[in-house]
């Protein structure tokens, strides 16, 4: 599949909406006519139903059927095989092999071989393993390394959303046809369904049929005799969970596996993914991981104003996951994560969180965190921060109807929105003091006899449209004044940073141009559609915090993204990050339809205009 479908299977996975030839050409840079070609091939596939809907609305993604296996059957399956069966018989030399005696084995021609060994140069360099292809002229070409990574390097060609819990064995047969034979899976699947039953562990099948290819590939090296090296390991290892899972399923093969340098490297893989092991351990750490995790903690809450690190039960919870991943990620473990951009896109606040935390951790312990683990402890922010107790908005419901009515709309409002706090319900002829709310819900009131921006109008009936006006004024709650007061500039600039410096520098914000660079250095800030929303890592404004919009004149590389509307975030020093802010810019952004209204704003008037217009309230 080529990068143009990619794209716009990603592009129409952020929609809920239908977009047209016309706005998706626009969008990829290819004409209507490819558009449609691109539909077809995507559509052409064997599935019950067509993967993308067509309309004279436009184009739709059934997000339903979507998912990793019809993502990798996408794929060109002869370039996932070639890739493996190529690693695979380089795992196997101890020697050097010429490029001649590969293209003789797996049937291809030496070009094909040397571009393919092009690419696993770059999987490896890129993925951070710890291997090497060494070439040497007139003799061919050795992979060295640890036999661990060689595993985990050969696992990550294998495109496992191809296994199907239809016919597992016979898909992961299909996957694995050059190292495994059919019973050897058979007895594999009944080992980790008899394992995970016992100690009930549950996961998700892609991972279940992650952990199936692990152990194959296991049992493969191990039964050639590629086993482990022994090393001194962190005794601590042996008190996990996934330690004593681990030594279970190797002492359950049908060759036992009594190797400790085996149960840990296992209980380490085991680690870096999302299963669930019913268990309350805690793992221990020294004084000084313990003093660089606080440390880092206290500087977000400081700086996130969420308390990470005075609430004690979150505090532990970050803690524990963060210590958890230490082996795994000094091992060079790759860290299973498939929805890591889902959680970039939709979790912008938690995940912004989530580098900060790991930029402070990484030299103070020594680490490289793959953004597959920052997307991870971002998960687990944003449960923290659902579960945060919020300060209850004071609220007052003007109510034009019989009082028995008003107490079970009361009852409602407070049931569907537990942050809103009603303590009056009365009349518009009662003359309330409206200053003392910061939202007047007015029911039944078709007038203008109530003026002001805290103001949500909505109807009996309590309809999906207004509950999306007050869900969209909570969610915006201390934003008003952030767009009213926005600076905006039409620009031209071909590169992310040039376009942050210029944005900064024309708004007076100069100073903070390396603090915004340290931020794009952790993670770049696209948040999809289109939209990239950078802000500072530690610094804010000294006076009031600030906006500034970016409208580019042509897409920037940004990130994975492409990037034409940049909405530059400048929080307060004292008052800390706005989370609603962040929040209320995903929901604005998340509809491609409305982000082509404000790039095609002409001043900051219309920009606001269309911006408030979302919300309709």
């Amino acid at each position: 599949m080529n990068k143009k479908m990619e794209l716009l299977l990603d592009i129409l996975l952020q929609q809920d909406d239908y977009l047209t030839a016309s706005q998706l050409a626009q969008i990829i840079g290819v004409t209507e006519r490819s558009i449609r070609n691109y539909v077809r091939n995507l559509n052409g596939n064997q599935y019950q139903a067509p993967l993308i809907i067509a309309t004279n609305a436009g184009y739709k993604i059934q997000k339903a059927i979507y998912n990793e296996s019809v993502k990798n059957q996408l794929l060109d399956k002869d370039v996932t095989n070639i890739l493996f069966n190529i690693a695979f018989l380089l795992a196997n030399e101890t020697d050097f092999i010429s490029f001649d005696e590969l293209a003789l084995k797996v049937h291809y021609s030496v070009e094909s071989i040397r571009n393919q060994v092009q690419q696993l140069f770059s999987k490896i360099k890129e993925d951070n393993f710890k291997l090497k292809i060494n070439a040497r002229i007139f003799t061919g070409i050795k992979l060295e390394g640890d036999e661990e990574q060689k595993r985990l390097f050969l696992e990550s060609l294998l495109p496992i959303g191809q296994i199907t819990k239809e016919s597992i064995e016979t898909s992961t047969y299909v996957l694995l046809d050059s190292i495994v034979e059919r019973k050897m899976i058979q007895e594999e699947i009944q080992i980790l369904d008899q394992t995970f039953s016992k100690r009930n562990v549950s996961m998700d099948f892609m991972v279940y049929s992650k952990i199936l290819c692990h152990m194959l590939i296991l049992l493969n090296r191990t039964r050639f005799e590629y086993s482990l090296p022994f090393r001194d390991e962190d005794l601590r290892i042996s008190e996990y969970p996934e330690y004593q899972l681990a030594q279970e399923l190797l002492s359950n093969q049908t060759l036992t596996i009594n190797s400790e340098s085996e149960r840990v490297s296992l209980a380490n893989y085991l680690i870096t993914l999302p299963i669930n092991i019913p268990t309350s351990h805690t793992p221990s750490m020294d004084s000084y991981q313990q003093a660089a995790i606080d440390k880092a903690l206290k500087m977000a809450e400081k700086y996130y104003t969420i308390s990470i690190y005075a609430n004690q039960q979150y505090r532990l919870q970050l803690t524990n996951h963060i210590l958890r991943l230490l082996n795994p990620i000094k091992e060079s473990i790759p860290i299973f994560n498939p929805y890591s951009n889902e959680t970039k896109r939709e979790y912008f606040f938690a995940y912004s969180i989530a580098c900060f935390l790991y930029d402070n951790l990484k030299e103070s312990l020594s680490l490289k965190i793959p953004e597959s683990e920052v997307a991870y402890l971002a998960i687990r922010v944003q449960l923290i921060l659902l579960e945060e107790t919020k300060e209850p908005i004071k609220t007052l419901l003007i109510f034009n109807g019989k009082s028995a009515e008003s107490a079970l709309y009361r009852y409602k409002l407070q049931t569907y929105f537990p942050n809103i706090q009603i303590e009056v319900v009365t009349s518009i002829f009662k003359q309330p003091n409206l200053s003392a709310y910061k939202l007047i819900i007015l029911l039944g009131y078709d007038g203008d006899e109530i003026q002001g921006e805290n103001i949500v109008r909505v109807s009996h009936a309590l309809t999906a449209t207004d509950i999306l006006r007050i869900q969209t004024f909570v969610d915006s709650m201390g934003t008003n004044s952030l767009i009213e007061n926005l600076d905006y500039y039409h620009i031209d600039e071909t590169e992310s940073h040039a376009a942050i410096q210029f944005l900064l520098e024309k708004s007076g914000y100069g100073n903070l141009v390396p603090y915004f660079i340290k931020r794009e250095s952790m993670s770049a800030t696209d948040i999809g559609n289109k939209v990239a929303l950078p802000h500072p890592f530690l610094k804010g404004s000294e006076s009031a915090a600030k906006v500034i919009i970016g409208i580019n004149k042509r897409d920037i590389n940004w990130g994975n993204q492409k990037v034409r509307l940049v909405i530059v975030y400048i929080p307060m020093v004292d008052l800390g990050v706005n989370k609603s802010f962040f929040n209320e810019v995903y929901q604005r952004t998340s509809d491609m339809p409305f982000v082509n209204q404000l790039i095609k704003t002409k001043d900051k008037e219309e920009f606001i205009k269309i911006w408030n217009k979302k919300g309709d309230y």
